[in-house]
This record gives C-alpha cells, structure tokens and sequence, in this order.
C-alpha cells in the first residue's frame, strides 16, 4: 500500500483516466473528509524522507478521506514523486501486482477514491502538464484512509487528489529535475495591451496591462500547508470598485467594511472553497474572512478583467476590513501594489470543516465558454447580459439550501410573448403578463419541476409577497440559441416580474440585482 507523498514536493496536473467507471450521481458528488487521525512521532530509523517525503508529527491532527474529486475528461490533480524501487520511500511492492517497479518505468500511485478498491489497477491513465502528455500505469494505491503508522512507514494520509509517480513520469513531462520539488509552474504568458481609455479602475493601486509586457500565467498555486505564504493584496468588491462586476461565488457584491477575499485561480480550486472561511496572519494579527472570488491567474489584459494583468498564483486579495484587523497602516494599505505587498500566512479552514457546513455550500459543476451572439439574437431587456466571446461561465446543478428564510438575489425578467424571458413558461408553456407575480428559480430550486405552479413568498424592502413558480433559471446550461445567448443562471437567482418588484416597493432606479429572502408559502 503506498505512503503519503509530501505536498510541497508537487505540480497541478490534468489526468484522462483510460477507464471511466463513475455513475453520474458519482459525479455530482462533493467529495468529504471522513475523518482525522493524530500524529505520533516515528520511532528511530522509521519514515523513509526521500524525495523530500513528509513525516508524521506527534499530536498534530491529519484529515483523512474515502473519496476523491469526481473523474472529469480533464482532472485536476497534484503530481508528487515517489520511487517504487526496492528500498525507495514507496514501501513494500506494488499493490496491484506485488511487484517493484525501476524509476525508469511510468507507474503511478492514485489516492484512495481514484485508485477505486483497484478497479484501476494496472490501467493506463494519460497525465498532462507542461504542454506534454504521458501514459502511466496505475500500480499502487496512495493511502487517503491511513497513516502515521508501521504500515504506513510513519507518512500522513495521502491528500484525496494525489498521481504520485516514479521519475520516469517526471522526466517524460519535461519538468526540470531541480523543478520536480518546487511546486506550481507557469502555465504561459499572454501579451499585454493598452486599455481603451476609461477602461482599467486604478482604484487600490491597481497596475493595468502594458502594451507588448507578457505577464506569466497559472492554472495552479504553492501547494496548501498548515502556514501557507502569500500575498496580501487590496481590493475592493463594492459596486463600482476595482473588484469589477459581482463576486463569483455568490453573484453579490460586498461592502469594504466585511472581511472578504479572492483566492488565486490554484486556491480557489475552481470554487471549491467558495463561502468559506480562511483565517489570514499577519503583522502579529489574525483574521478570518470569507472567500467569494476568483483572482484569475489564467487570464488577463482583457474586457473581462478590466485590462489588468492575469493575477500571480499565490495571491490572497483582501477587502479594506481584513487589512484593518490585521492593524497594518492605512498608508501601507494604499501602496499594496504587487510591489508594496504584504506576505501573509493562511490557514485554509475549508480543510478542517464539519462536514454540516461544507454539505451547505452548492458547488459549481463546471463552465462553459461564450459565444458572441450573432446579429439580432440575445433580448437586452431589462439589462440583461449577453454572452462575451471566449469568457468562461461557470455552471451549477444545485442551489444553496432552502431555508425559512432562504437568501437570494432578486432578478428582472419580462415573462410575456417578445419578452427577454425568451418562449413560454416551461412550467405550463404559457406566456404570463408583466402585471402578474410570477418568477422563475435557479436550476437547484427549480427541482427538477417540483416546485411548477407552487407560490413562494419573497420579502424585502420591509415587504413580502407571494409569486407563483412558472419556470427555470437555467444554472447548468447558456450561451446558446435556446437561452438566447444568455449566460447560465446563478444558482442564487429569484427572476421576478415587474408585478412582483411593484409590491415590494423597490424604486424603479434600483431594479436590476436586490437582495432577498424566500421561503414556499
């Protein structure tokens, strides 16, 4: 059974498993800790430290994990080294074959919920990274469950998204041999060009894209530890601020007096620590703040972002409230530029969560690229959006969970015949007056239907109303003919009528985004 690999020692990879056994329910799945195991210290001569392997701490607490991140065409993963030779920091011999394999060989270790009980064993999976691909047997299982014990020779869990493979691996990647243990690597560059004038907010110190500068790219960031490093940057996510339009993770704006973050692209781990708290320290401080945004390291010098460079891969980007608890100086604040950052260490509590809080948090189920809409298509009604050529839209089969006083975000909508609502209302395929309380739900809401010709009663504004359910808010699909090439839905949205922001008294100047509660009547 193979040890635990160390995390520092890693590199942001795309895995195609050669077999794809998961069911869809499968697939929909968030993949939760199933526990934690404490540390005791190796006795002597115990814990093999080749390449750079980690050794268990006595008391410190290790999460373990059943599962891993659902099978993708393109999973993500964390390629660590290992050696599978005879007296190498793998152990024993190979699970799958009760063999030992040369360094020189492709093989590869997969956490415990990919190596699937051994439905992979001895099945090639393709690994890419570094503009290069290889195929590698899968010959062993990396340990999510166990650890810190003889078996385990002394090594924590495997973390849950672990290819931890021999050198051969490595070497067919391209990757440096001095590169093999340092982390996340550069993904490109995109060249820089000047920002049409009024474009790019220099609010905070911003930089803004330089004509002809190539800014380097990343599709990870520095492996996560109990003290990660970064850099501590300022924004803000006001309406209006240098943040741009509404965070990711919740379509919302945020005042700067609330400590919240966005998490470089790696970090944000494709909105899996959305809604979640990380505690940040600095300058003898600490503070916890709420994660609700991507600082995109991908992408960058565009429309999309503001014609500012693509953000470095290991970047905490901080509203004014976090740079406050923390007591570093106002005059510090305004000179964060890159330059002038402040390194901060992070404690990921995403990782140490009840598993009651994180089954609260709707996870995106993917993204889908825009597509410019051709001429007299996509209804700009009500301020709709329309979808941007090449921008990436995430997607979600879920919403968050329905309470008696469910948050929301109250939306605009024309639900009569050449309205921006598009056809008929899927619920009773009927076109509904601008005068009648009607709405349409976030895909997870929607439920499938069963909430079609239900009221629900909304509140806001000191005022409540009831509206009948009459159709979907797509989260999961968009940017097509069939949703006029809209984008997806947020997985937060109540689409309403004008009848229903009439009765809630909201000043017709401030229609467009409100926020809400909602509950079934």
């Amino acid at each position: 059974m193979m040890i635990a690999r160390n995390p520092g020692s890693s590199l942001l990879l795309l895995l195609i498993f050669a077999t794809l056994t998961y069911c869809l329910d499968a697939r929909l799945q968030v993949c939760q800790p199933s526990g934690k195991i404490r540390g005791i210290k190796p006795p002597p001569g115990q814990c093999n430290t080749e390449n750079d392997s980690d050794c268990c701490k006595k008391g410190k607490m290790y999460t373990t994990y059943k599962c891993s991140p659902p099978v993708t065409g393109n999973t993500k993963a964390v390629l660590t080294l290992n050696s599978f030779q005879k007296g190498g920091d793998g152990g024993g011999p190979s699970e799958c074959d009760h063999q030992y394999h040369s360094d020189d060989t492709p093989v590869v270790a997969l956490s415990t919920g990919w190596y699937s009980g051994g439905d992979r064993c001895l099945n090639y999976i393709t690994i890419s990274a570094n503009g290069r691909s290889v195929k590698a047997k899968v010959v062993d299982e990396c340990d999510s469950t166990m650890g810190c014990d003889d078996e385990h020779d002394y090594h924590p869990p495997c973390p849950n998204n672990i290819v931890d493979a021999s050198k051969a691996v490595w070497k067919a990647l391209g990757i440096p041999e001095d590169a093999r243990l340092q982390g996340c690597q550069p993904s490109g560059k995109i060249r820089g060009i000047k920002p049409p004038p009024g474009q790019c907010n220099p609010e905070n110190d911003s930089d803004c894209c330089k004509q002809g500068k190539m800014y380097t790219t990343y599709t990870c960031s520095p492996p996560v530890t109990g003290n990660t490093k970064a850099v501590l940057t300022l924004n803000s996510f006001q309406k209006g601020g240098d943040g741009g339009g509404p965070s990711e993770c919740d379509n919302q704006y945020h005042s700067d007096d609330t400590p919240v973050v966005a998490l470089s692209t790696g970090w944000y781990s494709g909105g899996d620590r959305c809604l979640n708290y990380i505690t940040i320290s600095a300058n003898r401080r600490s503070v916890k703040a709420k994660v609700v945004d991507e600082c995109d390291s991908t992408m960058g010098c565009d429309d999309d972002h503001d014609y500012q460079p693509p953000c470095p891969n290991n970047i905490v980007d901080a509203s004014k409230a976090v740079w406050k608890a923390l007591g570093i100086p106002e005059e510090t604040m305004k000179n964060s530029s890159l330059g002038k950052s402040i390194v901060v260490l992070l404690i990921f509590a995403t990782l140490t969560y009840c598993l009651d809080a994180r089954l609260q948090v709707c996870q995106p189920s993917g993204s889908i690229r825009g597509i410019k809409p051709p001429p007299g298509q996509c209804n700009p009604e009500n301020d709709s959006d329309c979808c941007k050529q090449g921008k990436m839209y995430t997607t979600y089969k879920c919403s968050p969970s329905v309470t008696g006083n469910t948050k929301a975000v109250l939306t605009l909508n024309s639900f009569q015949k050449g309205g921006d609502g598009g056809g008929p209302s899927e619920c009773d395929n009927q076109y509904h007056s601008d005068d009648t309380p009607v709405v349409a739900l976030s895909t997870g809401w929607y439920s499938g239907g069963d909430r079609c010709l239900n009221y629900i009663t909304i509140s806001a504004n000191g005022r409540s109303v009831k509206a009948k359910v009459v159709d979907e808010c797509d989260s999961t699909m968009g940017c097509d003919d069939e949703h006029d090439y809209q984008p997806p839905c947020p997985n937060n949205i109540v689409d309403a009528s004008k009848a229903v922001w009439k009765a809630l008294g909201i000043p017709e100047g401030d229609w467009g985004d409100y926020d809400i509660t909602w509950s079934d009547a």
